[in-house]
This record gives structure tokens, sequence and C-alpha cells, in this order.
């Protein structure tokens, strides 16, 4: 595996917690770790990731632009990989 696309899907991964758990600090009253388990069970985690893959997307655009495309490549398979996530939780 490409070191660049391996570091892409990290990049992906990181931006989205990054991006969930600030959507959770700033526009909730949760807090991700201690309420990870109540979010779950209302049936609201997959959508708070989905909210938090946003910079993710940004993350993409970035690496795009920059022609970066293994990184970027790497971004959209995380993303991607999220997505399914999503359809499970």
């Amino acid at each position: 595996m490409n070191k660049e696309l391996l570091l892409g899907i990290l990049l992906g991964l990181l931006a989205s917690f990054i991006g969930t758990y600030l959507y959770v600090s700033l526009f909730t009253d949760f807090n991700l770790i201690r309420d990870y388990k109540l979010l779950n069970f209302s049936g609201l985690l997959g959508k708070v990731i989905t909210l938090g893959t946003i910079l993710s997307v940004l993350t993409f655009i970035f690496f795009f632009y920059k022609k970066k495309d293994s990184i970027a490549k790497g971004v959209l398979i995380s993303v991607i990989g999220l997505v399914i996530l999503t359809f499970f939780v």
C-alpha cells in the first residue's frame, strides 16, 4: 500500500474525529467521549458522525487542489468507510 494513501486514510479519519468532536462540543450539550453510549442508544451517533465528516471533505478538497492525488484518494476512502459505518450504527 502506498504511504501517501495510508497517510490520506489516517488524515481523513482524524479530520472526521475532530469534526465530530467540534460539532458535539459547539452545537450540543453532549460530551462525545462521556456520552458516546447515550448518543448511540438515541440513534444520533450516525448523524453526528456524518456531520463531523464535513471536515474530511474539506481536507479532500485541500489535497485535491494541491495535486496530492494519493493523499486525496486516501481521505476519500476514509469518508466512504465512515459512510458505510454509519449505515450500521
